[in-house]
């Protein structure tokens, strides 16, 4: 066998991002009586994208995140003044109940455990929100270690969040692939590392970053064949 562990990311990879955050998102507004219309949703989710892009760019912290998030898109969008990381605790609480798995992930699991991978997690994550989720989700027990950025304290694509996880795991980089929907976080981090990626890639976007994953499949079925065949071309 040519690889011998996959490392999964967690948001729109297991867990469905866009019904997370849109579960979240209600549930916070409704708590504090605020009206959100699908354009205000629409607008939240590309500025979170944006500031989440930044993160990994290296340009903000997870910390500064938590501070701006809500405090600058309340404040822009509905002339709120808030306590920003108050807000984004309460988010995040709600966040953390959202556990919904997209098409096709644990068969994807079963199928790649009976097959003798050794399956891992590294997630732009806290650490007890992600094991909640996955907890939730039924599929926690699959993965032999979960690793977040909160525990590593650098986010993807930053080589040290993989000198942090591969400390941490008997399985070398050239035995490991990384399956995962970010471009930017996910494959970038792979192949800057030295090591083989998948690109999950069902939200249908563009290359734009020209990496090079040794796959791109936009459906768990597809993996699945890819796991059937040794994840080698066929």
């Amino acid at each position: 066998m040519k690889y011998q562990q996959i490392i999964f990311d967690v948001d729109d990879t297991l867990i469905d991002s866009a019904a997370t955050e849109n579960f979240a998102l209600h549930h916070l507004f409704a708590a504090h009586h605020w009206q959100l219309t699908p354009k205000l949703q629409q607008t939240y989710h590309k500025y979170n994208q944006g500031l989440w892009r930044q993160l990994e760019l290296g340009e903000i912290t997870y910390e500064e995140l938590s501070q701006i998030t809500f405090s600058h898109f309340l404040k822009a969008n509905l002339g709120l003044e808030v306590d920003g990381l108050k807000i984004m605790n309460e988010y995040r609480s709600y966040f953390g109940e959202a556990h919904q798995l997209l098409p096709g992930v644990e068969h994807t699991l079963k199928l790649a455990r009976k097959l003798g991978y050794q399956l891992t997690v590294l997630s732009n994550g806290e650490r007890l929100m992600q094991n909640h989720r996955l907890e939730l989700a039924g599929i926690k027990d699959y993965f032999n270690l979960i690793v977040t950025s909160q525990e590593a304290k650098v986010s993807k694509p930053d080589k040290r969040i993989f000198d942090y996880f591969f400390a941490q795991t008997k399985v070398a980089p050239n035995k490991t692939i990384f399956f995962g929907d970010g471009l930017q976080s996910d494959i970038l981090g792979a192949e800057k590392y030295g090591f083989a990626s998948i690109w999950y890639n069902h939200r249908h976007r563009a290359n734009t970053l020209n990496l090079h994953p040794i796959f791109e499949v936009d459906t768990y079925q597809d993996f699945d064949t890819l796991l059937q065949n040794n994840l080698m071309h066929f």
